[in-house]
């Protein structure tokens, strides 16, 4: 006497000497595994597909961490199960065909959300314009509503504040490209000892005690301070050191009295005038540069999913090899008496692997290729996971150590040159890139140097939709529709006629494995779409009338509070000011 099937999730044919519970009683009737290609895990990879093409259209970079880690898990669950789940009458090729339909793109979304992560870059400096000085007269005189006309002095002084910015700028962009760091640290301090000498009364220290040479020029600020600490600013320079220069040159503006409001308005001019002379915008670095960053300075948290979800995807690669040549008959029944039921879907065609030897062999010749692909995406996983591990250092990626001067000793006297940071032990390649980055921002978006814009929350990420985007967005969404259609198509479109569905035991959402999927799927999308809606979010609360009318009244309050000549606010010497 048989026994009942059709409780059972595998995939496969009902027994030849079993009494069927389903409805039908044909010998070639195929069941499928629930917990394999349920509807709850096809949808759960729709749906993490989809939250990468938001998060790749609206630059949304910091969802890419879980992104990586949810399919990564989903993925290395499902392989596994595909093959401690391999039972006598289980058909591997229908279950392996859906999951490499669903699995197959990930390389690509890899490479957009990896290599096509956007960056504040240095596009080019423009050349020097011959009115270059009457642009900065005018934009300055336009700051200065109710006070004095711009002399040839204020427009010195912000040209040196505005090299100065231009420095750092520079200097961030040599950092990163690791290309002329050592000019780029010299730039930087010149450019910083120029911007001083506008305003201080300079009183270089040697041996503790103030040097004979002092040179005054300006008088609105007394600041002590040496060589010493201006080259290691630009050694290793931060935000926090712009953030003190212009306080600096925002608090000799007030000394020179100008209100407080106009001392701001001209610091944001002035460093919007810097930003337009650089162009710095934000777009994608070069693949090869942007490879490099995303070893070196990215996060180990994001290197190690993203490795995960290479190592994964080769795992699958390689699986179909055992499929395509021990595992190709297995579940099939004897005599060739169905051969013609299972059905495949290759480029929204259908084709019967069993039956058809020409796509047999194209099978075959297909695995070769994507285990030769999957060799090298193992490499790759591989190389970035012992550098999440072990840092950049372990893989032979340290500092590009150029030959520089030696550092004196005490008794040789006064050094020249400041030692090279990159060669202290405490050095991290992967700090100076958020510095940069941190740079570069600071200098790209000029912002209210109120005191509010201290302590103003910062959780949001901003969205940072282009139409650079749109059209990676747009290939991963024809990659997605291809997924869905052959997924869909090999579940639903069985049997001699291609007309009959895989057979599952229970109605959709009624296995934990299909629930978890969606689960996942469902949660990524859901992370997503809420930073895109708080990005918007914050920028409309921050653009909304009331916040102008605020904005506006503090702006008429700061005129009222104009500081009497002679009287000047207390500011930190950088000497004390940093460790």
């Amino acid at each position: 006497m048989g026994y009942f099937a059709g409780i059972t999730t595998s995939t496969g044919f009902v027994g030849t000497n079993e009494m069927s519970a389903v409805a039908s009683y044909m010998p070639c009737h195929i069941f499928g595994n629930q917990m394999l290609i349920g509807t709850g895990i096809r949808v759960g990879f729709y749906l993490l597909y989809a939250a990468a093409i938001v998060a790749v259209l609206f630059g949304i970079d910091k969802q890419f961490r879980f992104w990586h880690g949810a399919w990564g898990i989903l993925a290395l669950a499902l392989f596994v199960s595909v093959f401690l789940n391999v039972v006598d009458y289980s058909l591997v090729m229908i279950d392996y065909a859906v999951l490499i339909q669903l699995v197959l793109w990930y390389p690509v979304y890899f490479v957009f959300t990896v290599l096509f992560r956007q960056a504040l870059v240095v596009e080019t400096a423009s050349q020097e314009k011959g009115d270059l000085d009457l642009e900065y007269r005018e934009r300055l005189q336009h700051c200065r509503r109710a006070t004095g006309t711009i002399t040839d002095l204020d427009v010195s002084r912000a040209r040196a504040y505005a090299h100065v910015l231009e420095a750092f700028a520079l200097h961030a962009a040599a950092e990163e490209a690791e290309n002329n760091h050592d000019a780029a640290q010299v730039a930087l301090s010149h450019a910083v000892q120029h911007y001083v000498s506008h305003w201080h009364e300079q009183i270089d220290v040697q041996d503790g005690r103030p040097s004979e040479d002092i040179q005054v020029d300006g008088g609105a600020v007394t600041t002590v301070y040496n060589n010493e600490l201006i080259e290691e600013i630009a050694a290793a320079p931060t935000r926090a050191d712009i953030d003190k220069l212009r306080d600096l040159y925002v608090a000799a503006l007030v000394h020179s009295q100008l209100s407080l409001a106009d001392a701001r308005a001209t610091e944001q001019e002035v460093a919007l005038i810097a930003s337009e002379e650089l162009r710095i915008k934000r777009g994608a670095r070069r693949p090869m540069h942007a490879l490099r960053h995303f070893i070196i300075t990215t996060s180990y948290k994001d290197q190690l999913t993203a490795a995960v979800g290479l190592l994964v995807w080769s795992a699958f690669m390689f699986g179909t090899a055992a499929l395509n040549w021990p595992l190709l008959h297995h579940g099939n029944k004897a005599g060739g008496a169905c051969d013609n039921v299972p059905t495949v879907y290759f480029v929204f065609a259908p084709k019967k692997p069993f039956l058809d030897p020409g796509f047999t062999t194209f099978l075959r010749v297909w695995t070769v290729g994507v285990c030769l692909v999957a060799v090298f995406t193992t490499a790759v996983g591989i190389f970035i996971l012992v550098v999440s591990v072990f840092g950049p250092g372990a893989v032979g990626l340290g500092p590009v150590r150029q030959r520089r001067r030696r550092r004196k000793s005490v008794e040789e006297g006064r050094i020249e040159h400041t030692h090279d940071v990159q060669e202290l032990p405490e050095y991290s390649r992967m700090a100076r890139g958020r510095h940069t980055q941190d740079i570069l921002a600071c200098l790209h978006r000029t912002e209210d140097r109120s005191i509010q814009h201290r302590y103003r929350k910062r959780a949001t990420a901003p969205a940072r939709f282009s139409l650079w985007n749109v059209p990676w967005a747009v290939l991963l969404a024809a990659l997605l529709v291809i997924t869905i259609v052959c997924s869909e198509l090999t579940v639903s479109r069985q049997g001699p006629g291609n007309d009959t569905p895989l057979d599952f035991a229970r109605p959709p959402l009624h296995e934990t494995s299909e629930i978890l999927g969606l689960l996942i799927g469902l949660y990524s999308l859901a992370l997503t779409l809420l930073s895109v809606v708080g990005a918007f979010a914050a920028t409309y609360v921050r653009r909304s009338p009331r916040n102008r009318r605020h904005g506006s009244r503090r702006h008429k309050e700061a005129e009222k509070e104009a500081v009497p000549g002679g009287k000047s606010r207390e500011l930190r010497s950088p000497s004390t000011s940093r460790r």
